[in-house]
């Protein structure tokens, strides 16, 4: 952790608002105006040895888009109720609720479900130096088959409904929500032991959830890890 810093602002607005303004409140609140990528690694909880991408904007629009793997063996360990399980990831990104399940030791392998081709690659070299069954399928959810799995999670992108959209003077696209409609769909084929649903908190999304039966959270995640990060945490249990 930097010096002086006891908690960072979110990885997301260390990478995309790198303004003036908000330099000088950074310089004000945390006594410096810039943070390094193995900064925001460490306010994400990942491993220094965790790979990314070599060019820089990639590498920090990825990691920003992760969800933090403590925070991920914090509700995997909470609330998966037994050991030997098999995880089914969906939009696995760079595989930080995947990470997260391996450290619990709960999980006797992991399925990751991914449409990026390069992170897929990434998926394989990172998990290839864990001690854990795992399998990469690189394809879009949307085509993949009901797999009876005891756990899955699921992180859709959430770009149709961040703060930075509306700046930019977008509607609301229907990808969030169709996805969010996906994932419901597919738990409820699927029928785990548990489900997780993560994405950013909008009333939209937790309506969604709570006409589905969904158990919808406002999770403050800088309770387990060293950034102001809040995000909605649908959890779905015992699904019959």
């Amino acid at each position: 952790m930097g010096a002086g810093v006891d908690i960072y602002p979110t990885v997301t607005s260390v990478m995309w608002h790198p303004t003036p303004e908000l330099r000088a409140r950074w310089l004000k609140q945390y006594g410096k105006d810039r943070f390094s990528f193995e900064e925001a690694l460490h306010a994400q909880s990942f491993p220094e040895w965790w790979e990314f991408p070599v060019t820089k904007t990639k590498r920090w629009k990825w990691l920003a888009e992760a969800f933090p793997p403590r925070v991920a063996a914090y509700l995997l360990d909470k609330h998966a109720d037994s050991n030997n399980l098999l995880l089914l990831d969906l939009f696995a990104g760079i595989g930080g609720w995947s990470l997260g399940a391996a450290w619990t030791g709960k999980f006797k392998k992991i399925i990751m479900v991914e449409w990026d081709r390069e992170k897929c690659r990434f998926l394989e070299s990172n998990f290839s130096r864990l001690s854990i069954s795992y399998e990469v399928l690189c394809m879009d959810v949307r085509d993949l088959d009901v797999i009876k799995s005891d756990v899955v999670t699921a992180s859709p992108p959430c770009e149709d409904l961040t703060v930075l959209k509306f700046f930019n003077y977008n509607e609301t696209s229907r990808g969030t929500v169709s996805l969010t409609l996906f994932t419901m769909d597919y738990v409820d084929e699927a029928k785990p032991k548990a489900a997780f649903y993560e994405n950013v908190y909008r009333k939209v999304l937790v309506d969604m959830l709570d006409s589905r039966g969904w158990r919808a959270l406002r999770f403050d995640m800088s309770r387990l890890i060293p950034q102001k990060r809040v995000r909605l945490i649908g959890l779905k249990k015992q699904i019959d």
